[in-house]
């Protein structure tokens, strides 16, 4: 060590005047409490704070202005319709739960209550007054008869609900009392069943196994919501009975043998003079392209009234544009598409095919296209009366 603090650095300790007798104490020089800043350290520092200030507020703006636009995007604009997320999506899932239930309806209630609603064995589900109300604006359960709540007792306990019929033939649906269809499966067949007209989806019919579906179509709801009942309309009834007709359906009326008779009866059909052999009655029906079997007078044929023993042509015409089929035999053939136990017309684009077909038989019969993925809504039952 050298210099004129001879070595020393300014930090060491030094003795300071005892407080008490005997005691010594240290302190450190005035030196040892000096720490120098540059001018370019100061300044250095001042931006650092003055950065990280300006960093805070960037981001309490952004979370500031997130929160709103975010907001608005999820609940959507006030006053503004459709502008929200999550309507959006509700919509989407309603989109989807209205198309499934079109699926099951098909499959499990068409063949009573007709593919398009318009009634059958069952009564009609797609008739305005009884849809009148069923579901307010907010989608809520409305007053009108087939209001959800209605529909899902109905599922739930079968066909007593409705007129406390033991023997009705609606049978139950809900699992919870043993019926084949769970919770999600009946919320969209209610879906479905209340759907209004100004909602439209992609109906694709399902195809058997190995073999490729129909064409896809646009269907739209059944309740128009936009209906008004007339006055002095009379309140839908609480109990419907089967008038022993069709509504809507193909019941031959009665006619002279070689007649057409596939329009639609409100009453029981009287066949007065059944077909032969020779002189077979003659029953016209259309294929459209809507993937529908259609009557004389343009409505979907969901039953056809028989006499046991009688011969019946039918004669269907194809107004599609492109493949369709016809045939006639027990459902349980029909369903599993085993046209070797069935009669019919093989496949045919254009034009009218006949069919003659004697019904000597017993047990369950029907018709429908089998064309794949044609059968789920161009089907119906044969009612053969003794």
């Amino acid at each position: 060590m050298s210099g004129s603090t001879g070595g020393r650095t300014g930090r060491e300790l030094e003795p300071r005047a005892a407080s008490e007798p005997g005691l010594e104490r240290f302190s450190a020089p005035e030196t040892a409490h000096t720490v120098g800043l540059s001018e370019e350290r100061a300044a250095q520092i001042v931006r650092q704070t003055g950065n990280a200030r300006a960093i805070a507020f960037l981001a309490v703006l952004v979370i500031v202005l997130f929160i709103p636009i975010y907001w608005f995007y999820d609940l959507g604009v006030p006053a503004v319709a459709n502008t929200s997320r999550l309507a959006k999506e509700a919509q989407a899932q309603q989109v989807t739960a209205i198309a499934a239930g079109e699926q099951l309806f098909l499959s499990n209630c068409a063949r009573c209550h007709g593919a398009q609603g318009q009634g059958g064995i069952g009564p009609p589900l797609n008739d305005q007054g009884k849809l009148y109300n069923a579901v307010t604006p907010a989608g809520a359960p409305g007053a009108g008869h087939l209001n959800p709540t209605y529909i899902r007792n109905v599922l739930t306990v079968g066909g007593r609900y409705v007129c406390g019929d033991p023997n009705s033939l609606m049978p139950i649906w809900s699992d919870v009392n043993g019926g084949p269809l769970n919770y999600v499966q009946i919320n969209d067949l209610i879906a479905f069943i209340t759907a209004s007209s100004n909602q439209t989806w992609v109906y694709q019919p399902v195809a058997s196994p190995g073999q490729t579906a129909g064409p896809s179509a646009i269907h739209h709801g059944w309740r128009d919501p936009s209906y008004t009942p007339p006055p002095g309309a009379t309140p839908v009834p609480a109990c419907w009975r089967n008038p022993s007709g069709v509504i809507g359906g193909a019941a031959p009326a009665a006619s002279a043998a070689g007649a057409s008779g596939a329009g639609a009866a409100a009453t029981a059909p009287v066949i007065a003079n059944p077909g032969t052999a020779q002189n077979p009655r003659v029953i016209k029906l259309d294929e459209t392209a809507q993937l529908q079997i259609t009557d004389a007078s343009g409505q979907p044929a969901s039953t056809i009234y028989v006499k046991k023993g009688e011969t019946v042509r039918f004669e269907i015409t194809n107004t599609a544009g492109f493949t369709h089929n016809f045939y006639v035999g027990p459902v349980s053939d029909l369903q599993a598409s085993n046209t070797a136990n069935l009669k019919g017309v093989p496949d045919f684009s254009s034009g009218t095919e006949t069919l003659d077909y004697t019904f000597n038989q017993d047990g369950q019969f029907g018709f429908g296209c089998l064309v794949p993925g044609h059968y789920t809504t161009m089907h119906g039952t044969i009612q053969i009366e003794p």
